[in-house]
């Protein structure tokens, strides 16, 4: 069985994550919750709970400075961020603060249910890794690759080259990223290629073609299906869906 915190401070949304866990979960127990980021503390303190579900804004203390918090005490805890901002870089920071996912509010059920199985299966993932393998393998190596990623996204990056760049198996590479990461190497690089393409989509005039390049794809016609699959619009109807909205406040302005 395992223990769960939720750190919310709005009562219908602590209410429905409690609803989901239940209906969802018959191996996780709710311990408790907290309406601030000092309960959190305060509760995360006394039932070292292997998951918790928290909020980035809350009264008293926010989500990641209470996560920094309990961390000191609780290093082994996997959280799942709730969060109003679509901040996506903030999944690379996030890393070292054991955070597993993060997700825009309201969350759909799916997704939590999604997030919360992932931190179940990053705890059977670090309770299955030998001693020596947790001390060769550190968070320093995948902050090393995430960074790696970052830097080269827009080229002819593949999990074998970034596995090479921090000397590791790219089985086990494979494997260890996902458990710390929260999302498989293909699905980071992804979703980082389609946020660099949603910015220059909305800022500059190159054509698809271009970001298509831009952003590591060779082929636009993969570029786009791989977009639609992420936005539920092609990048053509996503940009002038962007222009329509700037074009109404610009109109009411």
């Amino acid at each position: 069985m395992y223990k769960l915190m939720i750190a919310e401070d709005e009562s219908l949304e602590r209410k429905a994550i409690n609803i989901i866990i239940k209906k969802h979960f018959d191996n996780i127990e709710v311990v408790e919750e907290a309406k601030n980021g000092l309960e959190a503390v305060r509760i995360a303190k006394k039932t070292k709970p292997d998951i918790i579900i928290m909020d980035i804004k809350m009264p008293e203390k926010g989500g990641i400075e209470a996560q920094k918090e309990i961390l000191q005490f609780h290093p082994t805890v996997k959280t799942v961020i709730l969060t109003a901002y679509d901040e996506f870089q903030f999944a690379h920071s996030a890393i070292k603060l054991n955070v597993v996912d993060y997700l825009l509010k309201p969350a759909r059920p799916l997704e939590l249910v999604e997030a919360i199985n992932r931190a179940i299966s990053h705890i059977q993932f670090n309770k299955e890794l030998k001693d020596e393998e947790i001390n060769l393998i550190n968070k320093s190596l995948i902050e090393k690759a995430v960074s790696y990623i970052h830097k080269n996204y827009s080229g002819n990056i593949n999990l074998e080259s970034v596995a090479s760049y921090v000397h590791l198996n790219p089985q086990y590479f494979s494997r260890y990223f996902k458990a710390n990461v929260g999302m498989t190497f293909i699905d980071y690089v992804s979703k980082l290629r389609i946020k660099r393409a949603k910015e220059l989509l909305t800022s500059t005039d190159d054509s698809i073609g271009e970001i298509s390049f831009k952003v590591g794809y060779i082929d636009p016609g993969y570029f786009s299906k791989v977009f639609s699959r992420h936005e539920g619009v092609s990048p053509h109807k996503f940009r002038m869906d962007h222009k329509t909205s700037n074009m109404r406040i610009n109109h009411i302005d």
